[in-house]
């Protein structure tokens, strides 16, 4: 840094410490859960409580938080009270984490240095919300804590139980149904393993293998631009766990590759944002959420990821169908033969980034090994095969892991203080019976109309995932509603799914559609345009989920008869309905002919068991679809007939 008279100014010696602090305290961050879920703890004969890792975790994100803050901060007296916080907090969070057994027997007395221990932990939560997680939850956290504090005011039935603020801030910041709960439990346990997984691939070269595998695959074909970009973001969207993340990583490259090929700014800006939104909704990650679900709802984490698979691979072909009909009908190419890579030699060079996928599943599904120690198993993995093999001239080194697990330390950082975040709204709720409130009065809301009920839901889902991460997307709305759908009689593993979906197209979905306006940004588009043709892209994104709620065979859940029922009436559904959309269907028609396309797709997206004889709206889509097949036959080979 160049010397100023201002004396206010820090030298970059100080600074160069805090970052060496920062980076310390990401690593242990991601080392002290991976040698729990390798039991390393038992290995040294070390008793350990759960709770006293979240809290050690917890308390290195928060001060990890603040030297970030000090990092940014030129001002010596900021920088200073920044650092004093950081130094605070790890203090007083240590204490807790190796104290914590006898602190819980106390929690209930309210002492007053428990008070001010819990304080100091709840004020560094509330300081951290804004660089970590946004305004956003910052104001839903706020906005609940008020609740909690003054719900004995609220006249009628919302009216809680009256709660003082020292009993408030002990129980959230101590309690494990608060800040040290369910939520942050998982993040911790189970998705740093993920995370790190996740960024060794990164560091690797497996992010370049994806991307030439995806376009050796797809770059020959009509829109192969567009559809390099839907199978990269799908396939780093699935271990990324980051829906704008997955943005920025992969649209540097599709978006100006699609906008060359002739795609319009804004749709190429939607093609990135509505494929990398989906790469949440892909197994083995998920956007973490799936992991928090299974333990939510009580199921193994294969079983999640199962019932996903289905509604995951229709999103997917819907956009592949949109991408195909909207380049035939522009007449838009393939890739440049030049730019394609050779797909066996792309293979031949990267194949041993599949064998950690191989170990990850097998020990899943044939071991049923838990999530966090499966995943260590393939972390394990890819080190080996990543220090013997290299990809394209790149391999990786010993002195190449420490920054790897710092750096996986950065992104989990973020995460840790959002569920911890989404531990305050969760003990809120519990601390005052809201919950309970709040699903009877929606429940009350419908009618008890199912279908009115998950429209309701639907809508509310979108509204409260506006601009927060998947992850507090999900818990929030898997606290306030979901128990609604439940108590009317959908399937737990259902009505997650349902709200999990709905709270993920808020990225896609104006006013606050971030993953869309990140892909404009890109692009040069603008961002409400952009939003526009995501959701005309993501249209079955907004359907599907109704369709599981009242067919369960496109969870896998009934015969495999069944299954494949289902998903064949949804696949033709989808493609009828896009062809409508875009009007192309081998030529361009009109509009008539559309309206008759998006008519018998709707038939054939109607679950056939919601309601008796329902096949018979398989039977009407299916006689539309042969009459538009047969038409446009006859109008290809009879010139007497009129083009449409």
């Amino acid at each position: 840094m160049q010397e100023s008279k201002d004396d206010t100014l820090v030298p970059d010696k100080a600074t160069g410490v805090i970052k060496q602090l920062k980076r310390l305290a990401g690593g242990l961050m991601v080392l002290l859960p991976v040698a729990y879920a390798g039991n390393i703890h038992q290995l040294l004969n070390i008793s350990v409580y759960d709770v006293q890792l979240l809290a050690l975790v917890l308390t290195l994100a928060l001060s990890a938080g603040f030297l970030i803050m000090a990092e940014h901060t030129q001002k010596r007296l900021l920088k200073a009270a920044d650092f004093a916080c950081a130094a605070l907090t790890f203090c007083v969070g240590l204490y807790v984490s190796f104290y914590y057994p006898m602190i819980s027997m106390e929690a209930p007395y309210l002492p007053g240095w428990l008070i001010a221990t819990s304080v100091v932990l709840f004020s560094a939560l509330i300081f951290n919300l804004p660089s970590s997680a946004g305004i956003g939850i910052l104001s839903v956290v706020l906005l609940f804590l008020a609740y909690g504090l003054f719900g004995h005011l609220v006249p009628g039935e919302l009216q809680s139980r009256e709660t003082t603020l020292s009993e408030l801030v002990v129980y959230l910041a101590i309690d494990a149904n608060g800040m040290l709960g369910t939520a942050l439990k998982v993040a911790v346990i189970i998705v740093i393993p993920f995370l790190l997984f996740g960024q060794l691939l990164a560091r690797c070269g497996a992010a370049d293998f994806f991307n030439d595998i995806a376009l050796a695959g797809m770059g020959r074909f009509r829109g192969g631009p567009a559809k390099v970009a839907v199978t990269a973001s799908g396939l780093f969207g699935s271990i990324s766990g980051s829906a704008v993340g997955n943005v920025v990583g992969t649209g540097v490259v599709t978006i100006p590759m699609m906008k060359r090929a002739g795609f319009t700014p804004a749709y190429a800006a939607s093609v990135e944002a509505v494929a990398s939104t989906g790469g949440q909704l892909v197994p083995p990650v998920m956007g973490a959420a799936a992991f928090i679900m299974a333990d939510f709802i009580g199921v193994d984490y294969s079983t999640v990821m199962m019932a996903a698979l289905p509604s995951a691979l229709l999103y997917y072909l819907a956009i592949f169908i949109n991408v195909d009909l909207y380049a035939a009908k522009r007449n838009i190419r393939s890739v440049e033969v030049s730019q394609i890579p050779s797909g066996w030699y792309s293979l031949k060079q990267g194949w041993h980034f599949l064998i950690p996928f191989l170990i990850l599943f097998y020990a899943l599904f044939a071991l049923n090994m838990r999530p966090e120690r499966a995943a260590v198993l393939a972390v394990l993995t890819l080190l080996v095969v990543s220090l013997i093999f290299g990809y394209r001239g790149r391999r990786i080194a010993l002195g190449d892991i420490w920054p790897v697990v710092s750096s996986a330390g950065g992104a989990a950082s973020g995460l840790v203080i959002v569920c911890a975040a989404a531990g305050l709204i969760i003990g809120v709720l519990n601390i005052s019976g809201l919950a309970f409130n709040l699903t009877l009065h929606i429940i009350n809301a419908s009618g008890e109309n199912v279908f009115l009920l998950a429209l309701i839901t639907a809508l509310i889902s979108i509204v409260l995932g506006m601009g927060m991460p998947t992850v507090g997307v999900y818990i929030l709305l898997a606290t306030l509603v979901a128990p609604a759908l439940v108590e009317v009689g959908i399937p737990v593993i259902s009505a997650h799914l349902f709200v999990f979906y709905f709270g993920l197209l808020s990225m896609v979905t104006p006013p606050v559609a971030l993953a869309s306006f990140a892909a404009a940004n890109i692009a040069g588009a603008g961002a409400w345009g952009t939003s526009i043709a995501a959701m005309r892209l993501a249209w079955p994104a907004y359907v599907v989920p109704f369709l599981f709620l009242f067919a369960p065979s496109l969870i896998l859940e009934g015969s495999l008869i069944e299954v494949v029922l289902a998903l064949g009436s949804a696949i033709l559904g989808i493609y009828m309905v896009t062809a409508g959309i875009v009007g192309y269907m081998h030529g361009i028609v009109s509009t008539w002919f559309r309206c008759l396309l998006l008519f018998g797709g709707l038939f054939l997206l109607i679950p056939a068991d919601l309601f008796s004889d329902g096949f018979y709206t398989d039977i009407i889509g299916l006689a539309v679809l042969g009459f538009c097949i047969a038409y446009k036959y006859f109008c290809r080979n009879r010139s007497a007939l009129p083009l449409v």
